[in-house]
């Protein structure tokens, strides 16, 4: 006779779900390390080297924060007030404001004043745009 087994629950489900996700983030970060001192070695090229370090330290840096947060209570305790429940703030245009705010500093920086006063201009109406909306809890 075959042997009866139980179906996963939710949060055995979402806890392997997590832990695909910083073990890929990881996996990729330290093969983009390795990448990285095998790319340097062979060609001693800096701009390479130094793209292919940010990025693998970008993404161990993601694992790690993956790892960390699935450490944390599951929802189902959150639900029973053993942990804070997280609010995340609607959906908004203002990020997209502060990347191209960004973009323009950036670029002030490199071209000219033309660039960077618009840019501060846009970053700090785009931040005190989307801190005020945050700070609403429909």
């Amino acid at each position: 006779m075959p042997e009866h087994h139980e179906l996963p629950t939710e949060v055995d489900r979402d806890e392997r779900d997590q832990s695909v996700a910083w073990r890929m983030f990881v996996s990729i970060g330290a093969f983009v390390a390795v990448m990285a001192a095998i790319y340097w070695f062979t060609t001693y090229e800096r701009a390479g080297s130094v793209m292919l370090t940010v990025s693998a330290i970008l993404s161990l840096w993601a694992g790690t924060y993956l790892w960390l947060h699935g450490r944390r209570p599951t929802s189902a305790e959150a639900a029973s007030g053993d942990a804070a429940v997280t609010w995340l703030p609607h959906a908004s245009a203002w990020p997209l404001g502060i990347g191209l705010a960004f973009a323009l500093i950036l670029n002030g920086l490199l071209i000219g004043v033309w660039f960077l006063v618009p840019g501060v201009t846009l970053l700090a109406i785009s931040v005190m745009g989307f801190a005020m909306e945050s700070r609403r809890r429909d």
